[in-house]
């Protein structure tokens, strides 16, 4: 006679749970050409600013490597990280749901980055190009294409190490309020932060994620905002959801993914739809807000054609110089963190 699982021995029922995590995961990113870039200011990925906000443009700067190695602006990001020690985020800022897999509740997302937002360590602070830059598993030789389950490929550039073409150099002053977007194509949930470090004497290569750690940057306001495309007119505001609690480094403030994923534990990927007939994982801050970006049905073509946009406080006391911005996107779907970066000019504070 079959038993079912739910009468199986608990140590079997355990097995069991964890190896379908696992198979999940395998199959959240399975063929991976984007998922989510800083748009706004200019990016090191997007050569001479030529992408930028323009709608469904989010993941199209960028290049092909040698070997088929997609390196587009969406594809710079370090795999398979965990946070170190239990989840530190309140349970309010969570974005994915819990699995139920039979008659148990599995929280799949327990040692992913989001929750314990800035904690899980990361290849480079400005991305790794296929996000495996050590092989798939470590150690082994590369093959073509996108080689590596869950998504991504191995042995990329480190973005600061890699020469842009044409990279432009926005200027923001001290003390000054400014603004920063990003675009995504597979909504990962989680949430993010903006650092900056100042330029090293060796130039950007020399940038660390312990110089972006030293200067996290502080939101502006209760209210953040999209953005459809290049059109201002078009922007919708809603109030954010923010945290200082429990993040890394002690203090600095992250926001929250405003924009729902489908209630699966695919976030409706595989969905033929994304209009999530089933739900969304909470509520969307604005009527449309909400869905997975991008479907496995359509080769992940866009579904998202706006930004998700911020206010950002540029420190009063900050020296004037040369400094780079770092993006950092912390999920809670995958085990990844999305990271991009950009020059920046700071001027001294008007008088």
């Amino acid at each position: 006679m079959v038993k079912l699982v739910a009468d199986w021995p608990e140590s079997s029922r355990d097995m069991i749970f964890y190896v379908l995590c696992s198979f999940s995961v395998l199959y959240l990113s399975d063929v991976v050409y984007g998922h989510g870039n800083m748009v706004m200011p200019t990016t090191w990925f997007d050569e001479g600013g030529r992408n930028g906000m323009k709608s469904g443009r989010q993941c199209a700067s960028g290049q092909m490597l040698p070997k088929g190695k997609p390196a587009y602006s969406c594809m710079w990001f370090t795999n398979n990280t965990q946070i170190p020690g239990e989840p530190t985020l309140d349970e309010s800022l969570r974005t994915y749901h819990d699995m139920i897999i039979f008659d148990m509740t599995v929280d799949f997302t327990k040692h992913h980055p989001w929750r314990s937002p800035g904690a899980a360590p990361v290849f480079s602070p400005c991305g790794v190009a296929g996000g495996n830059p050590k092989g798939c598993p470590i150690g082994a030789p590369a093959k073509e294409g996108v080689d590596c389950p869950g998504g991504g490929f191995s042995y990329g550039p480190y973005a600061e190490k890699f020469n842009f073409r044409n990279v432009p150099v926005t200027e923001w002053r001290a003390g000054s309020i400014v603004e920063a977007a990003w675009g995504l194509t597979a909504n990962h949930g989680g949430g993010y932060s903006y650092r900056l470090c100042r330029t090293p004497a060796d130039g950007v290569s020399g940038v660390t994620e312990q110089c972006f750690q030293s200067t996290p940057l502080k939101f502006h306001g209760d209210n953040q905002w999209v953005q459809y495309g290049e059109d201002r007119g078009s922007r919708i505001e809603f109030r954010a959801n923010r945290t200082t609690r429990g993040t890394t480094p002690p203090g600095s403030q992250w926001t929250k993914n405003p924009i729902p994923a489908c209630d699966d534990m695919y976030g409706g990927y595989y969905s033929d739809t994304d209009t999530c007939p089933e739900g969304t994982q909470f509520p969307p801050p604005a009527p449309g807000l909400f869905g997975y970006g991008g479907l496995a049905n359509s080769r992940e073509k866009a579904t998202f054609f706006f930004s998700i946009g911020d206010y950002l406080e540029v420190p009063e006391n900050i020296n004037p110089g040369d400094y780079v911005l770092s993006f950092r996107w912390d999920c809670e779907e995958s085990a990844q963190v999305w990271n991009t970066c950009a020059n920046i000019k700071i001027l001294p504070k008007s008088p």
